[in-house]
């Protein structure tokens, strides 16, 4: 009799599957394609986020080494027409000048006063008078430039404007969120656009040495 019974219970699910139209789901082993988040790496500006800004300390400066095969002298050379030219460059104000030189120590000091574009739009210009110093010293065979003493005069027309200086205006603490995932509103744009132009400058004069 239990064997009748046991029978019996092992049949029934064939007997239920046979009478309907139960099957068995097929599995999709293929992998989940994970939800993307979105991170700052993703953002707009992120090159300019933690870290875009140099500091030594305590002050913001860029500097570089630029290596080449020329003697002190013709590096002098070079440098001295570059920063020279540059004073006359479009967005050069009247003050950019070379400031200082030393032909016997290979050394020169430039002081520029420039305006640093944000946007140019139909009746709306926006840009800041931005100051800084390059300081340039020639060896054989290398040249070292370093760019400091960053200061902004914005909106000097209305009341006398408002006036910044780089170690707090640009620096991480001042131009980025709390997270450092986003440039603030209103100093991010110039972090963003001294962040270019220093590039671009360090970048010029790379192609200048290095010719």
């Amino acid at each position: 009799m239990r064997t009748i019974i046991a029978s019996i219970l092992f049949c029934l699910p064939l007997m239920i599957a046979a009478q309907t139209d139960w099957e068995k789901p097929q599995t999709d082993n293929t992998p989940q394609t994970p939800v993307k988040s979105v991170n700052s790496t993703e953002y707009k500006y992120a090159k300019y986020l933690e870290g875009a800004v140099p500091m030594k300390n305590g002050e913001v400066v860029w500097d570089a080494t630029f290596e080449n095969g020329k003697s002190a002298s013709e590096n002098y050379d070079i440098m001295l027409k570059f920063l020279t030219n540059m004073t006359k460059e479009e967005e050069q104000t009247q003050e950019s000048c070379v400031t200082l030189v030393s032909p016997n120590d290979k050394k020169i000091v430039a002081h520029y006063v420039e305006w640093l574009l944000f946007s140019n739009k139909l009746l709306s210009l926006d840009r800041t008078e931005m100051q800084y110093v390059v300081e340039c010293d020639c060896y054989d065979k290398k040249v070292y430039v370093k760019i400091f003493r960053i200061r902004y005069h914005y909106e000097e027309n209305r009341k006398g404007g408002e006036r910044f200086q780089a170690e707090t205006w640009i620096t991480d603490k001042y131009a980025l969120n709390k997270k450092k995932t986003k440039l603030a509103k209103y100093s991010g744009k110039f972090r963003r656009c001294t962040v270019d132009r220093m590039e671009e400058i360090l970048q010029k004069i790379n192609n200048e040495v290095t010719r």
